[in-house]
């Protein structure tokens, strides 16, 4: 069958409402609200839409039998994520598995209770769908500080999504509408007053379901270039030296547990220093356990433990030159990266990756990049491991990196330097390039430990106070206003930022004796359950991105 238009091609359209029960409703009115949910998800899945749905037990049914019948016909998965929330699903464990069956399945963390669970997962389904359709809805004729749909329409309303109301067909959508009539001149749905009111109040569900499909198909809902799932998800890897493992061994419990692999998941992903190496790892078609192989292996290569004379001298040296060879850096990244096959370039990768680094020469930020928009491609021909060497080239630690182009040689260092968080950076790859709007992203940020941090002892030092402490400063300030800019940007419902908190001084940039260490960490992390049920819903979902 051919769809009806591209108006709501990969739109995402929240369906709120409920079946209410006999008591406050007529046999009719519960057929009739059952046959517009039916009907118009059918309608939203062929004209390439996708329904979103806060999992209620009246209407999780009926959309996932027009969820099957879609995909059956050819269509994708996403056509219908279904939210719930952590305080209901993680005791309905089977029943959200068999969902998972047919729809995506987003768990959302849960409140302190309740009410402050649904509060949560309302603001989750509202910050990420382009506009809502209201019908039905339970308790307005019993107790009405209980009903749930005023509070999502004033929710819609606010954030100015275009509304829709399906009133005529009963429940708590008719009765909030009766008692705020001027509601409808708040709709934003492009239909003027008198047209909101009559459809609002029809209780004709072919021609409501048609004629809300048909203005939905006018409106510009998706603002940008819609990517082919649901959200664009983007991973961030933050740099730190060894401490990468706690990222790598996040990402390997991760793959181990669902089965899937992280590349494939992921429309984005920016990697800075030993976070770049692993992203660029990934890109090469590496798993998160290779990753984890190549730090236990050749981390003790690339930051050699030397006996207490040794360490001593070799600390003097320091003084007046880099602490470690970069050659040695090099020969491990190639045999890591390329794992004994022909050399890998930023072309060859199988996600878009964006890896920041510093320009030595021009005193300025540098972003390799995947030629993944043909005003970014300068760097399509380099190879994996010599951009892996740019972002990671630690000042202090390793010498510059000199990397040669299609026309000329230069020197890079570590991308931390202004981008040890590249939250931001692939934000704004993704909003500027690829003209995925912000409302569409997931971002996924996983850092490599964090400690607590104070400046209160040096306050009022002099110079030699503050150098002690002047370059954790920068860094830590620096990551810090990343992570939350980045999350005020994507909103807190589509950020997630995976980190533990460790003792002061408990792991170094290049502490190897602490690898293990850092491993079981992260696998701690990544198999917490609110986190695992977030991963696993809204990223590792069994839905593949497209090639890029």
């Amino acid at each position: 069958m051919q769809p009806f238009a591209t108006g709501v091609q990969g739109a995402r359209i929240w369906l709120s409402g409920s079946v209410p029960v006999a008591e406050e409703s007529t046999a009719q009115q519960r057929e009739s609200i059952e046959a517009f949910i039916v009907r118009f998800a059918r309608a939203i899945f062929r004209s390439g839409g996708h329904i979103v749905h806060g999992a209620h037990p009246t209407v999780v049914p009926l959309l996932l039998r027009e969820a099957q019948h879609h995909q059956h016909s050819g269509g994708r998965k996403d056509c219908l994520t279904i939210a719930i929330s952590r305080f209901w699903s993680k005791d309905r464990e089977r029943e959200v598995d068999e969902w998972r069956k047919t729809a995506l399945v987003s768990e959302v963390q849960e409140g302190h209770d309740q009410d402050e669970s649904l509060r949560l997962l309302r603001y989750w389904l509202a910050a990420r769908v382009d506009a809502a359709v209201v019908v039905g809805g339970r308790w307005w004729d019993i107790n009405r500080v209980q009903a749930g749909i005023p509070a999502e329409i004033v929710l819609a309303v606010e954030r100015g999504l275009p509304v829709f109301l399906a009133g005529g067909l009963g429940g708590a959508a008719h009765g909030f509408l009766m008692a705020n009539p001027a509601l409808l001149r708040l709709l934003k749905n492009g239909l003027s007053e008198e047209e909101n009111k009559r459809l609002s109040l029809s209780d004709d569900v072919a021609s409501i379901s048609t004629e809300v499909v048909a203005q939905l198909e006018r409106l510009p809902l998706v603002r940008g270039a819609a990517s082919e799932g649901a959200t664009f998800r983007i991973l961030s890897l933050d740099g730190g030296g060894i401490k990468g493992t706690f990222a790598a061994a996040v990402i390997a419990s991760w793959e181990q547990l669902t089965g899937l692999r992280v590349v494939d998941h992921f429309d984005l992903v920016a990697g800075t220093s030993t976070g770049g190496i692993l992203a660029l790892g990934l890109g090469a078609g590496l798993s998160g356990e290779a990753m984890l192989k190549f730090y236990r292996r050749k981390g003790p290569q690339i930051f050699p433990v030397t006996s207490l004379r040794s360490r001593f001298l070799h600390a003097l040296r320091h003084a007046v030159r880099p602490k470690y060879s970069q050659h040695i850096l090099f020969t491990a990244l190639e045999e890591g990266l390329y794992d004994g096959g022909a050399v890998k370039r930023m072309k060859d990768a199988r996600t878009r990756l964006v890896i920041p680094s510093y320009h030595a020469l021009a005193g300025s930020p540098h972003v390799f990049r995947t030629p993944h928009h043909p005003d970014v491609a300068g760097d399509a021909e380099t190879p994996l491991a010599c951009v892996a060497l740019a972002t990671a080239a630690a000042p202090t630690y390793f010498a510059s990196a000199r990397i040669k182009n299609a026309i000329a040689e230069t020197s890079f260092v570590d991308g931390g330097v202004w981008a040890n968080n590249p939250s931001l950076a692939a934000m704004i790859e993704a909003v500027t390039y690829l003209r995925i709007p912000l409302e569409r992203i997931d971002l996924l940020s996983i850092g490599t430990t964090e400690e607590p941090f104070t400046i209160k002892s040096v306050g009022k030092s002099g110079l030699f106070g503050w150098s002690t402490k002047l370059v954790k400063l920068l860094l830590s300030a620096q990551e810090d206003a990343a992570t939350e800019h980045a999350r005020l940007l994507a909103s807190e419902p589509r950020f997630i930022r995976i980190n533990t908190m460790t003792a002061p001084g408990a792991y170094s940039l290049d502490g190897v004796r602490d690898i293990e260490e850092l491993a079981s960490l992260g696998n701690r992390a990544a198999m917490e359950p609110t986190v695992l049920s977030q991963v696993r819903s809204r990223f590792l979902n069994g839905v593949k991105t497209s090639p890029w």
